[in-house]
C-alpha cells in the first residue's frame, strides 16, 4: 500500500488556497488541478509499504507533537518534470513544521522503515502537469494545519485519493 505523512488545513486556510487555484487555472496553457480534498502538505512520503506494518505507522502518528501550527505562505515554486511542471505554494521558514518532519524521519529510520529520505522542501501541490511561462505573484497569507495524518495514496474510479489512516489534530493545549 502506498503511503505517506502529510499535513491538512482548516477550512479558512482551504479556502484562500482553492481561491489561489481559481485565479492561477486561468494562466496555465496546460495543468491539472489538485482536488480539494487532496490538498496537503507531505512530511514524509513512504512509497509501497507492507500493509502489515500499519499499526506501527499509526503508533508513530500518535507519538508526533500536536501543538498547533501556523504557516505564512509566500511564494510559488514549480518543480520542472517532462511532460509538465509541478506547480506549488511554497512558505517561510517555519521550525515547528521542521521539527514535526525531522522527528517523523529519526522515528522511521529507528523502526527500520526503508523510505526515500530525501531533503524537505515544505510546499503543497497546486497544479501537475502545468506548463506556464512564468510564475505569477503572490500575496503572502498566513494559514492553520489542522491535523498530522498518515495518509493512504490510492484510486477510487479511477480518481487519486487520500483516505487518512491515523491523524493526530493539532489542538490547543
Amino acid at each position: 500500500m502506498r503511503i505517506f505523512y502529510a499535513l491538512t488545513f482548516d477550512e479558512k486556510t482551504l479556502d484562500t488556497i482553492q481561491a489561489i487555484q481559481d485565479s492561477f487555472e486561468e494562466l496555465l496553457e496546460k495543468g491539472r488541478r489538485t482536488a480539494s480534498s487532496n490538498l496537503h502538505l507531505t512530511l514524509s512520503f513512504l512509497g509501497e509499504q507492507d500493509p502489515r506494518l500499519l499499526p506501527l505507522f499509526k503508533e508513530i502518528t500518535y507519538r508526533l507533537p500536536s501543538n498547533p501550527i501556523c504557516l505564512q505562505f509566500t511564494h510559488l515554486g514549480r518543480f520542472d518534470k517532462a511532460g509538465g511542471s509541478i506547480l506549488w505554494l511554497g512558505m517561510n521558514h517555519n521550525p515547528d513544521i521542521e521539527t514535526i518532519q525531522a522527528m517523523l524521519v529519526k522515528e522511521l529510520k529507528a523502526s527500520g522503515i526503508r523510505f526515500s529520505d530525501t531533503p524537505f522542501n515544505a510546499h503543497v501541490t497546486l497544479f501537475r502537469n502545468v506548463r506556464l511561462a512564468k510564475l505569477p505573484p503572490l500575496s503572502s497569507f498566513w494559514g492553520n494545519a489542522q491535523a498530522l495524518h498518515l495518509m493512504h495514496s490510492h484510486q477510487v474510479h479511477s480518481v487519486l485519493t487520500y483516505t487518512p489512516l491515523a491523524s493526530n489534530f493539532l489542538l490547543e493545549k
